[in-house]
């Protein structure tokens, strides 16, 4: 399979308008939105590795009149249906907002606009405490477990 070619040209085009609509622009901040094209090509990625999700994305929007419908309307008209889809419950919608937040907050671009390095906290001389090393003990020592066959 194709990477990013299995949604079609309206699926994407609804992914990002829902992507900009959970994270928005914010210009106070110098922070780009989730539908920014960095972001969503990372949000894209992420979807095309979520099978279930395609399906879910066509049930989930069938009741505002399925994909074609949601992604052509004017821009006011999507605002308000964001307003009344983000009242509801649905496993698309639940997956959806993690994958735009783990999407955003894994960008470069975002992470520097908040101040924030990317990558590892270690080995950049952050220092670790040092903690009580004889809390493992009892795990160290008790006998070895296994899982039965």
């Amino acid at each position: 399979m194709s990477i990013l070619h299995s949604y079609t040209q309206q699926e994407k085009h609804l992914l990002r308008r829902l992507a900009g609509s959970i994270i928005g622009a914010s210009e106070p901040l110098n922070l780009p939105g989730a539908d920014e094209e960095n972001i969503f090509g990372e949000l894209l990625r992420r979807v095309e590795r979520k099978g279930e999700l395609r399906q879910g994305m066509a049930d989930f929007f069938a009741e505002f009149g399925g994909i074609e419908a949601v992604a052509s309307l004017i821009d006011a008209d999507f605002k308000t249906l964001m307003e009344i889809v983000q009242k509801k419950q649905h496993m698309f919608l639940a997956t959806v907002v993690v994958l735009v937040t783990q999407s955003y907050y894994q960008n470069a671009e975002v992470l520097r606009a908040l101040n924030k390095h990317d990558g590892p906290p270690f080995p950049r001389g952050n220092d670790l405490e040092q903690g009580d090393w004889s809390l493992l003990d009892p795990v160290k020592n008790r006998a070895p477990l296994f899982r039965g066959c």
